[in-house]
């Protein structure tokens, strides 16, 4: 089978880029909003997790872009056609959710104070709305994409690609596990049983499970890299 009908190594590394560009822009919202100092760690845990998920469907319509893609018959037109389509691909799946909820949903700014009342839709649409679009959906997700993209190129001439999607996955699981004890460093202790508490614990838990399913799944992966490898 050919490289561009099996192109190796892309999701593990979309998961990777899609963590690192989210959770970026969660440390930018936190850098930004005026929160409970306890809190304001959670858009990074959040925004880390949801990456995850958003790097996951991003590699996946990589690949399928990829198997998809005709061969280029122009010399050298072959690693620009493969940049091409994996950019194309990861870039569409990873800004669609995003702009779906933003553009059809109700006003969910993310960067309002804490004490803000909810904005009427007339203060939400145009400026507001473009400016949290820009930043929170399409830059993570062009990030994500242009990662990927490089992930793509560089797995086509490593001889050990099928080898680097768990270690790729592993790493991303043990970090996502350290992530709540490094991002509250410094910040002071969670006091109360009201919603402070619980939205610190939930969006640690969250992270937490998130961890845990990508360390299983880079688990799965070796194993099934082993079984191929030994019937091969």
């Amino acid at each position: 089978m050919n490289e561009r009908k099996r192109p190796a190594g892309v999701v593990p590394w979309a998961v990777a880029a899609g963590t690192l560009a989210w959770g970026l822009a969660g440390s930018w919202r936190a850098e930004h909003m005026r929160n409970y100092p306890w809190n304001v760690w959670t858009p990074i845990g959040y925004g880390a997790a949801k990456g995850v998920v958003l790097g996951l469907l991003a590699g996946w319509c990589a690949v399928w872009f990829l198997r998809l893609g005709k061969p280029s018959t122009q010399p050298g037109g072959s690693r620009a056609r493969m940049a091409g389509l994996a950019f194309t691909g990861g870039l569409l799946a990873a800004i669609a959710p995003g702009t779906i909820r933003d553009f059809t949903g109700p006003p969910q700014p993310r960067t309002l104070y804490y004490f803000d009342e909810p904005r009427p839709d007339a203060d939400w649409y145009w400026q507001p709305l473009l400016s949290e679009w820009l930043t929170y959906t399409v830059l993570p997700a062009l990030g994500c994409a242009l990662a990927l993209t490089a992930a793509v190129l560089l797995a086509a001439r490593s001889s050990r690609r099928d080898a680097l999607g768990w270690a790729v996955l592993a790493v991303v699981g043990v970090g996502l596990l350290l992530l709540p004890h490094y991002a509250t460093a410094g910040l002071p202790q969670a006091e109360g049983n009201g919603d402070h508490v619980n939205e610190s614990a939930t969006a640690a838990m969250a992270v937490w499970g998130t961890g845990l399913v990508v360390l299983i799944g880079s688990l799965v992966l070796r194993r099934r890299m082993r079984r191929a490898a030994s019937t091969a």
